[in-house]
């Protein structure tokens, strides 16, 4: 099977790329194509799109929010921080093939937009309480 992974941790340095190494030895000692891409502060190396819509599932290994994560839209999917990966990587992809073989897997969504807030008729005029009298509203 093939699967794509994606690595990041807070520096972007080290635990990135001993994360994207692990998984690399996991894909050859299960027999699997993994693809990985490293995220953070040392720069991005994004998976072709035509990768990411082949493969049969995606594991986030990080430690904060994916970028781009709409690229992998309506794939099966894993999210671990680092350490899960760079201790267990053999591990993590038995455990998403698990879930796709017996259809537990979630899938990435698409992120919604945040609706705006509609703006108040009053805007702040009537304020009422302790922080309207602290800033000259309650009078």
């Amino acid at each position: 099977m093939k699967f794509v992974c994606v690595t990041a941790c807070f520096s972007g340095i080290v635990h990135t790329y001993i994360a994207a190494e692990a998984f690399e030895r996991a894909g050859t000692t299960l027999g699997h194509k993994i693809f990985v891409e490293t995220q953070g502060s040392a720069g991005s190396g994004p998976i072709d799109q035509d990768i990411i819509d082949s493969a049969d599932g995606v594991i986030f290994a990080v430690d904060l929010e994916v970028t781009g994560r709409d690229r992998f839209a309506g794939k099966p999917y894993l999210h671990v921080d680092v350490r899960a990966a760079i201790n267990g990587a053999n591990g993590l992809i038995e455990q998403l093939l698990g879930q796709i073989r017996d259809g537990t897997a979630a899938t990435v969504e698409v992120a919604q937009p945040v609706a705006a807030l509609p703006e108040s008729s009053d805007s702040g005029r009537n304020k009422k309480g302790f922080f309207a009298k602290l800033f000259g509203g309650g009078r």
